[in-house]
């Protein structure tokens, strides 16, 4: 069995998104799965590992205010979805993510650490 390469413990959150990668904005119904570093997003395209991007996560259901606004970088590309990186998020943005993990997490204690051990992306 392979090792565990994972930092942060993921989530799946079923809220609106939308992930912008270069000229193109993907929407989905929801996230595949939501870390305190990133998340996995379903878009199809086939995208350089490193390609920045913008990412807008919905907190009510439906795209709008209010929102996570992040920016990212494109980790991993499979057929159906990419693994996006977190790389800068406003100090509003970075509370409401961090609440979305602490009230949707099987083990919120283990979120808990995780942000305390995560600097955060400011």
């Amino acid at each position: 069995m392979p090792e565990e390469k994972r930092r942060f413990s993921r989530i799946v959150f079923r809220v609106a998104a939308e992930l912008t990668i270069k000229d193109r904005t993907f929407t989905a119904e929801q996230i595949e799965n939501l870390s305190v570093g990133g998340c996995l997003f379903p878009a199809s395209g086939d995208f350089p590992l490193g390609t920045a991007c913008k990412m807008v996560i919905s907190l009510d259901g439906a795209l709008g205010n209010p929102m996570v606004s992040v920016t990212g970088k494109i980790v991993r590309c499979y057929p159906e979805r990419v693994g996006v990186r977190f790389t800068g998020i406003d100090p509003d943005s970075l509370f409401h993510l961090q609440n979305i993990l602490r009230f949707n997490a099987a083990d919120p204690d283990q979120i808990e650490l995780e942000i305390d051990d995560h600097p955060g992306l400011i």
